[in-house]
C-alpha cells in the first residue's frame, strides 16, 4: 500500500503529516507578527501568504 502525500483521513479526523504541522505554525506566526502592522500591504500580505502556503501544505502534499 502507499501512503499520500497529504493529510489522510482516519477514523477520528485527519491525521496531518509533521511537515504540515511545520507550515501551518510557520503560518500562525506569520499571521501574528504581520497582522498589526499599519501598512496595509504588510499586514493583509501576510495573511494572504499564511492561507496559502497553508492550503497547499495540506492539499497539495509539498
Amino acid at each position: 500500500m502507499f501512503s499520500l502525500p497529504y493529510a489522510t483521513a482516519t477514523p477520528f479526523g485527519i491525521t496531518p503529516s509533521t511537515d504540515q504541522l511545520i507550515v501551518v505554525n510557520l503560518a500562525a506566526i506569520l499571521v501574528a507578527t504581520t497582522f498589526n502592522a499599519p501598512q496595509k500591504a504588510i499586514k493583509w500580505g501576510g495573511v494572504i501568504i499564511a492561507v496559502v502556503t497553508t492550503t497547499c501544505a495540506i492539499w497539495c502534499g509539498h
